[in-house]
């Protein structure tokens, strides 16, 4: 089992998705997760070539809600048999994109094994007042987890783009509701974090990303 996610950064600032949407498909294609959840999926994504390649080996999960995009959809190969899917907007924030998409599934492959996965996007801006955002982001992910958990008798994953570090006030809050950190139980793991500038246009009319180089624990 094979899960990635991805913030594919929205189309906000000018940075179209045509100049990106290659890049993202060879890193998927090298790579090909089982389970890929994406945040910042804006309108320009749901039209994008990426998103129609994907959906020749993914199904999606990303419906609109009361009018407005999905920003955290969740694809999943097509072998999974889908039992249950849906979608929580975080509470706490005031931003549209920030939510949750989950997603129980069936594996044919491995014994018709049953998982449940959760991709999220938390509240983004620095201090001490959005670290409780966070943390409430946090609370309600972890309370979700507990539900697909004892709805369906079954492990749940969740992951995301978590806008903070492992040594959070946000991790301590899923920590202390029973989430386990894969990061201390992985057999392979980086001691680099994932925290890095946006990426930059070259000249080649493409987007160039710089590699990450804080340390994980920071």
């Amino acid at each position: 089992m094979r899960i990635m996610t991805s913030n594919i950064w929205g189309d906000y600032f000018g940075n179209p998705v045509d100049a990106r949407e290659d890049g993202l498909a060879e890193t998927y294609a090298k790579y090909a997760p089982d389970v890929l959840g994406v945040q910042e999926a804006t309108k320009g994504w749901y039209e994008s070539r990426l998103f129609r390649t994907l959906a020749e080996e993914y199904e999606l999960v990303g419906t609109e809600r009361t009018g407005y995009m999905n920003f955290v959809p969740l694809f999943y190969k097509k072998r999974f048999r889908l039992l249950a899917k849906g979608y929580e907007y975080h509470l706490s924030t005031d931003d549209i994109s920030k939510g949750i998409t989950w997603a129980v599934l069936r594996d044919p492959a491995d014994g018709n094994r049953t998982l449940a996965f959760c991709n999220t996007h938390f509240w983004w801006k620095g201090g001490p007042v959005e670290d409780l955002i966070r943390a409430s982001n946090a609370k309600q992910l972890s309370e979700l987890m507990k539900y697909l958990n004892g709805r369906f008798s079954c492990p749940v994953f969740a992951f995301g783009d978590f806008n903070c570090y492992r040594q959070s006030i946000a991790f301590d809050v899923m920590r202390g509701n029973g989430v386990i950190d894969l990061y201390n139980i992985a057999e392979s793991r980086t001691e680099v974090c994932s925290h890095h500038g946006n990426p930059v246009l070259g000249t080649d009319g493409r987007y160039h990303g710089a590699r990450a180089v804080k340390a994980v624990e920071c």
